[in-house]
């Protein structure tokens, strides 16, 4: 715990400091700035996720008029792989599982962050660059992994694969079992990224969002059976998204 709250700390210690240093004049009297707000959604690759790992929400606004930096609101709901996760062909050769894998873990963060508008190359359509610096509350949600196991009599029953639990033949993945069964886990999390928009007619808004990410929870998940489960993940992420300004 005292880990935790150490790892937690420096966290939102750096993204302080970050949101700090983000600090640059306003527009000019001329000089033309066509949107106050944003909200955009987006699909997340990141280097411990899934294909996708995820997606985000976010919702943007100016901090004030002529500024050039931005508040930032944003969900998450993304799924966290260990690294040690092996795909095996199943028994009945049509499906797979993932060898030793005991639990999911799927994360929801909802963060505030700054966002500082860096470059933009019209007032009406053109390209932007943002740096974004981010951090909030995550809840780990722990759900069971099972797999469809036969019974020797041509049917096949979901059983929470698990060291001790024996299982002559699996037959694939049986992924909507479990959430009854989920579990929460508390953390933090804190990234920082930079957006690179395209506008079009002033209105649209697509682009990517590149960056790192970290995050601890109060306890060790068990992901994969006999591997190092841990507490603290670090990711670099990429977020493909599309919006709407105002």
């Amino acid at each position: 715990m005292h880990f935790f709250k150490a790892y937690t700390g420096a966290f939102f210690l750096s993204v302080m400091f970050c949101s700090a240093q983000i600090v640059q004049e306003d527009f000019a009297e001329d000089e033309a700035f066509v949107y106050k707000s944003d909200i955009s959604a987006g699909v997340l690759f990141s280097t411990n996720g899934g294909i996708p790992a995820g997606f985000r929400a976010k919702y943007a606004w100016q901090h004030a008029k002529k500024s050039k930096q931005f508040h930032q609101l944003s969900l998450d709901i993304v799924n966290i792989r260990h690294p040690k996760e092996y795909r095996l062909a199943s028994d009945s050769g049509s499906g797979y599982f993932i060898y030793n894998k005991t639990n999911f873990l799927f994360v929801v963060r909802a963060n505030y962050g700054r966002e500082l508008l860096l470059f933009r190359k019209s007032s009406e359509e053109g390209t932007e660059l943002k740096l974004v610096a981010s951090a909030g509350p995550s809840i780990g949600l722990v759900k069971p992994y099972y797999v469809l196991a036969s019974n020797g009599r041509g049917l096949s029953t979901p059983i929470h694969y698990e060291p001790g639990v024996r299982i002559d033949r699996i037959l694939g993945n049986s992924f909507f079992t479990g959430f009854d069964e989920i579990s929460a886990v508390l953390g933090a999390n804190a990234r920082i990224s930079l957006e690179f928009g395209i506008s079009a007619w002033d209105i649209f808004v697509t682009g990517v969002e590149m960056g790192f990410q970290a995050e601890a929870l109060t306890k060790k998940v068990p992901i994969i059976a006999f591997a190092d489960n841990k507490s603290v993940f670090t990711s670099a992420f990429v977020n493909f998204y599309f919006g709407k300004r105002y």
